[in-house]
């Protein structure tokens, strides 16, 4: 492999650019590649077509096949890539001739299990085609090129062909069937639709064959050429390629001037000639002159560079390398600084100033700076928290964490249990009995209420009036947080309550035992006893 001789430029690239490398190279010696690769397409091709034709019910296994032998048609086109990147000009026809002695290597790999997952076997082709590595030696190339996600890319890059294939394949369907199908039919792909029949169609079935042949023509090329200036990107950032080639065109500025001596030589009798006729000859410097004058000084590195450290020499060709990689970096351009030739003072007596150290002043400011900073955070913290307790409401989980708080008084009456009688319904008929019927209305609505708030958790406030009392209790038992029959109770003791306090409208006395045992019933000593 004649490196020196490469058509591309080499430079250090990513995996896309090297792969963007590939069509600048297709297009190049897309003639012959192309040729190469339907030279041996076609015929693959009208084998299947024969057998669609034969067998049209396992036409989609006479396109498997097809497909199934491509890996091995894509090494007559990188056979032509192979040689034109290297200078070498290969016809279509050489590439042909020589396709059959380009087999060995990875080809039951790629016909076997292989076929299904390598879709970057176009970056493992040049290996087994053009290094002629076998198996483990194969391996371990594959392994070492395809590192630095450089396998990746090519498995990708298979992927994305192979989705183009399909892609356009469906579009070579869609065209054919547009001007295939009438007017009347707007999907284009109708005429493909009996292809699952029983009875396919050998015309239909041909189409396909034919989109799936025109698809794979146009991308594989492409996609060998693509994997291959991946492969050589690949080897060339491994093998240092470039500094190779440097090294290389370092030889050819003494070609020249072993070329450039006879031409000096002839130049130097010319002078002599003229000096000899009369025509005074150009002035020179005198050798003594140009020998008195000074030496430059060598241009050293500056301190402080560091230089990569070498070990020790593993052969002779190594020294002759370093040499010659030293030659390479001693150029201004490749060295990394600059020498510049200056004047100086012989005896430099410049005192150095003693640098002046500024008192450090008394009052620090970084001290008012924390005080600042913590006052700041601490009105931060506040604000946020006055903003919390502010609209609290809008937050459902404070109402819930809040503490609840029990009424204790109502309307004026005192609804605590301890101000309750131990039998209530028994005080109430003693005050009824005794005329006192409002004490014993009274009695009757706060304990109701007491029972409410202390048994059922009713959320009552002090300024609540008996209808809000109602109002909550009604949409408490509609949450089914209480109980049908204590609303009930609750209704009918408010209602008495109401009619005496506020009417003077005293209920008869069956209707006040009635509501008493319903009461001692739901909050009672009946219901202790129940219980």
């Amino acid at each position: 492999m004649q490196i020196d001789k490469l058509q591309i430029e080499l430079r250090p690239r990513t995996n896309a650019q090297a792969l963007d490398l590939g069509f600048s190279l297709l297009h190049s010696h897309a003639g012959a590649a192309y040729m190469a690769f339907l030279a041996l397409w076609l015929p693959v091709v009208a084998l299947c077509a024969a057998l669609t034709v034969w067998r049209p019910d396992l036409s989609w296994a006479w396109l498997i096949l097809g497909w199934w032998f491509k890996p091995l048609l894509e090494r007559a086109p990188l056979y032509v890539l192979s040689r034109q990147v290297f200078g070498t000009a290969v016809t279509w026809q050489e590439a042909v001739r020589a396709w059959p002695g380009q087999l060995g290597g990875g080809w039951f790999r790629l016909l076997t299990w292989g076929r299904l997952t390598c879709a970057g076997r176009g970056f493992w082709q040049p290996v087994w085609q053009l290094e002629g590595a076998r198996g483990a030696v194969a391996s371990a190339r594959r392994s070492a090129l395809g590192k630095n996600r450089t396998a990746s890319a090519a498995v990708w890059f298979g992927v994305v062909c192979a989705h183009l294939e399909v892609v356009l394949q469906l579009g070579a369907l869609g065209f054919i069937g547009i001007f295939a199908a009438d007017g009347k039919i707007g999907n284009p792909f109708s005429l493909f639709a009996n292809m699952t029949g029983d009875t396919p169609d050998v015309f239909t079935e041909l189409l396909t064959l034919g989109a799936f042949a025109l698809s794979v023509a146009l991308i594989a090329p492409v996609y060998t050429a693509c994997c291959f200036t991946l492969y050589l990107n690949r080897r060339a950032s491994m093998e240092a390629w470039d500094l190779e080639i440097k090294l290389r065109q370092i030889k050819r500025p003494q070609a020249l001037r072993a070329r450039a001596a006879p031409l000096a030589a002839l130049l130097a009798g010319a002078g002599m000639l003229l000096a000899l006729s009369g025509i005074p000859a150009p002035v020179r410097a005198a050798p003594g002159t140009a020998a008195s004058a000074p030496a430059r000084a060598p241009c050293a590195p500056p301190k402080g560079m560091n230089l990569p450290e070498r070990g020790p020499l593993q052969a002779p060709e190594q020294a002759r390398i370093r040499q010659q990689l030293d030659q390479l970096y001693a150029e201004p351009d490749l060295r990394g600084y600059e020498c510049v030739e200056s004047w100086e003072f012989k005896n430099r007596n410049i005192k150095e100033k003693k640098k002046e150290v500024r008192p450090r002043s008394s009052f620090d400011m970084n001290l008012i700076a924390s005080i600042f900073k913590v006052l700041f955070i601490a009105f931060a913290i506040g604000l946020v928290a006055w903003v919390l307790y502010r609209y609290r409401h809008h937050f459902p989980s404070f109402e819930r964490a809040a503490k609840a708080r029990v009424a204790t008084e109502i309307g004026g009456l005192n609804i605590r249990a301890e101000s309750l009688p131990p039998d209530v319904m028994a005080q109430v008929r003693a005050l009824w009995s005794g005329g006192e019927q409002r004490a014993a209305l009274a009695l009757l609505y706060r304990a109701t209420l007491s029972r409410l708030v202390n048994e059922d958790a009713l959320a009552l406030r002090q300024g609540n009036t008996e209808g809000d009392c109602l109002r909550l209790a009604r949409q408490a038992a509609q949450r089914q947080q209480l109980a049908q029959a204590r609303l009930e109770v609750a209704i009918s003791a408010t209602s008495l309550w109401l009619g005496g306090a506020y009417a003077a409208r005293w209920p008869a006395d069956d209707a006040l035992l009635a509501c008493c045992a319903a009461w001692d019933a739901q909050f009672g000593t009946a219901r202790e006893a129940t219980a």
